[in-house]
């Protein structure tokens, strides 16, 4: 199997490079960081007009992708964002795509698809009251009014909510589960920005208050769509953090070859290549995780669930681990507020908790390990 990508993908992924360098580096997100609101539509718009979100909605809806591998596409353009910290809604506006596009009615693909993918439109994904893929989590109950949805309760740490045109809700039905497509500004819908670790992000508490949603704004697949949209958001996630860890670890090897110590470069010293070697074993593991976790879920291959179960389980919490590492071998100057490199250390610990933390996806793992092993095999 070929992780490497594609002549197409590669020039998808030096244009965004370019692109993001040109209008939205990280100098210009650090610039930012301090504003109420970080999102910039006119970029999201040109963003669109590179794919960023279109590669999983169809043709038809004015989507496609540049190669038969939409989602592998997708994760070219999730690294390049990464490196750059992008505040994008990247992430929630792809899972609300394919949701729409796998789950929804043929009027939900008309009226919404062709609107995200040309930019028009930003999304947010409300998962539940505390952040976790749990059932048990989720705190917006939907209730059958004639033939309207009546959804009360909160939805917490969701990404670009102030931000979005259209939420994608999870919300508790009886003993089961329904997705709602909620247009933002709505009646009784009110959030509340939270102050949190990553300053080139924002995130709300999204509040139901009897908000009335039309019964033909639901999705097909009850909690078939959250298992779906997780994968998504997993995938793109941990491709978000393999391009900022690589971008943390060129900066740090370069770091080691321009700082002087004792007449000499530190990177030249044995210990500083030991620990930089395994870095890089570090930084290709999460590479390889998250590749063939995005190459699995779209191919629709048979280990496709422990393949982003792994990723989840490894990439977050690994990419926490290098940026520490790397922090510390920048030394004083890593630790100051002028460098870059306590973002990145901000980034990577989020992530470490966003759709599901290392330990709920190990014990995914196990729990379909075990699923798939035949009764008395080893």
């Amino acid at each position: 199997m070929d992780f490497g990508f594609g002549d197409e993908q590669e020039l998808l992924r030096e244009t965004t490079r370019r692109f993001l360098g040109e209008h939205q580096p990280i100098a210009a997100v650090r610039h930012s960081m301090e504003e109420r609101d970080l999102f910039d539509a006119g970029i999201w718009r040109r963003g669109a007009e590179l794919g960023w979100t279109a590669m999983l909605i169809p043709a038809e809806h004015e989507g496609g992708s540049v190669t038969d591998q939409p989602l592998v596409d997708l994760v070219a353009l999730a690294e390049e964002l990464g490196r750059a910290l992008n505040p994008g809604p990247l992430v929630p506006c792809n899972v609300v795509a394919d949701a729409i596009a796998r789950f929804g009615t043929e009027a939900q693909v008309k009226e919404h698809l062709p609107r995200i993918a040309r930019g028009d439109v930003a999304c947010a994904w409300c998962l539940s009251g505390d952040g976790t893929p749990e059932r048990g989590a989720v705190e917006v109950s939907a209730t059958r009014v004639g033939d309207h949805w009546r959804l009360d309760g909160v939805a917490r740490y969701v990404h670009a909510a102030q931000d979005a045109a259209l939420l994608l809700v999870v919300a508790a039905h009886g003993e089961g589960t329904v997705n709602l497509l909620v247009p933002r500004p709505s009646a009784g819908l009110s959030e509340r920005g939270l102050t949190g670790l990553d300053l080139t992000r924002r995130f709300a508490e999204v509040r139901f208050d009897a908000v009335v949603v039309p019964h033909g704004d639901a999705l097909d697949g009850g909690w078939d769509v959250v298992e779906r949209s997780l994968a998504v958001a997993t995938v793109l996630q941990a491709a978000e953090s393999v391009g900022a860890a690589d971008l943390v670890f060129e900066s740090t090897v370069d770091y080691a070859k321009k700082r002087v110590q004792f007449g000499r470069a530190i990177g030249s010293f044995q210990a500083i290549k030991h620990r930089l070697a395994d870095l890089l074993i570090d930084l290709e593991g999460m590479r390889a995780a998250a590749h063939y976790a995005a190459l699995a879920l779209n191919d629709s291959l048979p280990d496709a669930a422990e393949a982003v179960a792994t990723a989840g389980a490894y990439v977050e919490d690994t990419f926490a681990h290098l940026c520490g590492e790397a922090l510390q071998l920048h030394g004083g100057i890593g630790f100051t507020w002028e460098h870059d490199m306590h973002l990145f250390v901000r980034r990577a610990k989020v992530n470490q908790v966003l759709y599901g933390d290392g330990t709920w996806h190990r014990e995914r793992l196990v729990e379909l390990t075990e699923a798939a092993t035949p009764a008395g095999g080893a």
